[in-house]
């Protein structure tokens, strides 16, 4: 699965939300100086990265720049990314111009870049700059007319004590809808943005004796820990980053799993799940059906299904170092990881008007699990599980779903905060 650090909203102090920033009746920043912070990031207690960020103010207001530089393994393939935002504001904090930049190296894939930019005028946001596919969509893409990057969020409260208003995250697609950061203690921050096109995801902020950030820990699992200089620059052993967001299967093997934490599983085939004193209990089988509401009756596609799974398999490679596959470019790759193959087989399923959704969940591998996608399709008749990356349709017994979404960049990150809210998982 594609794995980068989501920015979502964080904050430099606490306040009751408040309304929007207004282009009119902004205030001018009391005195802003040149400022520089240091960040080491940790996913499944792993380090795996650093970010740095500067805000650079002049007269003609503030250009404020992050960095952010991950490496890891996949398997036994090595992956370095480094990300870029740049966000140019009024001295209002009124934002005119955002880039972001993703650079990415692997042994087998070589260097990939993808970038965009959107300018700002008196109409709202235009798309001036796309390299991730999104042709046609640009319209799309654009947030709304007074929405505010979401690193920019931190300086706002900074100066206003509080903020609620529309967001959107540049590095994932532009993706965006209203966001609002509030106190639950002295010191402590929830951030949230509720998508436009999903559900909501949510930070948790601590800040430092400065009040800037000193912890956050993202709707992803990412967390970023202020530290010097020297602590985000120093070298870092690249761990394999499979391995490190596995969960480990307790017990022994039997017809039945447990998992343990904030759970609602979604009804989809192949699983159904049991409230106990425990935790949730579950039964994985292709047979069992789920529980969606039925698509529309009508010839049984189960064989046109599998054919579309066929001609994925035909066409992608499995290979853990390809460049990350998006809703957009998934249906024209050649190479990737279980995501691709889900976006893929989807893409193609859409084209047919087959009902299909995404599945963000864990699949058994020996004696843990691992994060995972695929795809549900509805036949005709009924419901089954698609696993394009493993050429099964129907799949099941070794998938567990825990989030059910569209094939767009609000669906993948709402499927990655889910997987955060397993904490174990045994044999029942």
């Amino acid at each position: 699965m594609k794995s980068a650090a989501l920015v979502v909203l964080a904050a430099c102090s606490g306040a009751p939300s408040a309304g929007p920033v207004r282009e009119a009746d902004t205030p001018a920043a009391p005195s802003p100086t040149d400022a520089e912070r240091h960040y080491t990031l940790w996913l499944g207690g792993a380090r795996v990265g650093a970010a740095h960020e500067t805000e650079a103010w002049s007269p003609a207001g503030l250009v404020l720049r992050r960095v952010e530089e991950i490496k890891f393994l996949r398997g036994d393939v090595p992956i370095a990314m480094t990300t870029t935002i740049e966000i140019a504001a009024d001295r209002r904090l009124v934002p005119t111009r955002v880039t972001w930049t993703e650079r990415s190296t692997t042994d087998t894939g070589g260097p990939g870049l993808r970038r965009g930019e959107l300018l700002r005028d008196g109409r709202g946001w235009t798309l001036a700059i796309d390299d991730d596919g999104m042709g046609d969509q640009a319209a799309e893409a654009a947030p709304a007319p007074d929405a505010v990057p979401a690193e920019l969020v931190p300086l706002l409260v900074r100066r206003d004590g509080a903020f609620a208003g529309p967001v959107f995250l540049p590095a994932r697609g532009f993706v965006g809808g209203a966001g609002h950061v509030e106190a639950i203690a002295p010191g402590h921050l929830v951030a949230q943005i509720a998508l436009d096109r999903g559900p909501t995801v949510e930070a948790t902020i601590d800040l430092d004796a400065d009040g800037a950030p000193a912890r956050v820990v993202d709707g992803e699992g990412v967390i970023a820990m202020r530290a010097t200089a020297a602590q985000a620059r120093a070298a870092l052993t690249p761990v394999d980053l499979i391995a490190a967001t596995s969960i480990p299967l307790l017990g022994h093997r039997s017809d039945r799993l447990w998992l343990d934490g904030e759970l609602a599983l979604p009804a989809v085939p192949g699983q159904a799940a049991h409230p106990t004193p425990t935790g949730l209990e579950l039964e994985l089988s292709p047979r069992l059906p789920g529980d969606m509401p039925a698509g529309p009756l009508g010839t049984d596609r189960t064989r046109e299904i599998a054919g579309l799974v066929a001609r994925v398999q035909a066409r992608i490679s499995p290979d853990l170092g390809a460049r990350a596959a998006t809703p957009r470019t998934a249906a024209s790759a050649t190479a990737g990881d279980c995501t691709t193959f889900a976006l893929a087989y989807a893409a193609l399923a859409s084209r047919l008007a087959i009902p299909t959704r995404v599945v963000t969940g864990l699949r058994i591998d020996g004696d843990r699990l691992v994060r995972h996608r695929w795809a549900i399709s509805w036949t005709g008749r009924t419901w089954i599980a698609v696993d394009a990356a493993f050429g099964a349709a129907p799949a099941g017994g070794d998938l567990i779903g825990l989030a059910v979404h569209d094939a767009d960049d609000a669906g993948l990150i709402a499927g990655e905060a889910a997987l955060t809210r397993v904490r174990t998982a045994g044999w029942q």
